[in-house]
């Protein structure tokens, strides 16, 4: 099982990468999400929480912790994060099989299937 040091390093590195995309990356985003949006990420092997907002295109800091309110709630166990952060598995195969859970609005939802 990976530790929480380990997730909280692969979100960030995640957030990180991000942010030096291009700027064709942040815009398609932006397109996809053109509100901002409270993404929070449950971890319940760890018993732990994370949350970032994403504005732009871009993910702000990382926070611990639960969010006052999120439109975008992720699940997935810290394993399955950090092989998915490291490239080992698709997000959207993870998704799939259920590995990953995803709650959002309907429409952020249609509005997220177009980044499958």
């Amino acid at each position: 099982m990976a530790t929480k040091r380990m997730v909280e390093q692969r979100l960030r590195e995640l957030i990180k990468r991000l942010k030096q995309a291009d700027d064709q990356v942040h815009s398609s985003l932006a397109e996809t999400l053109p509100e901002s949006r409270i993404i929070q990420i449950v971890i319940p092997d760890l018993e732990a929480t994370y949350w970032t907002e994403m504005s732009g295109g871009v993910m702000g800091r990382l926070h611990s912790g639960p969010p006052a309110g999120a439109h975008i709630r992720i699940r997935c166990t810290s394993d399955h994060l950090v092989e998915m952060v490291d490239g080992k598995r698709s997000l959207f195969s993870s998704y799939l099989s259920g590995q990953l859970k995803v709650e959002a609005s309907f429409t952020d939802l249609l509005r997220l299937r177009k980044l499958a």
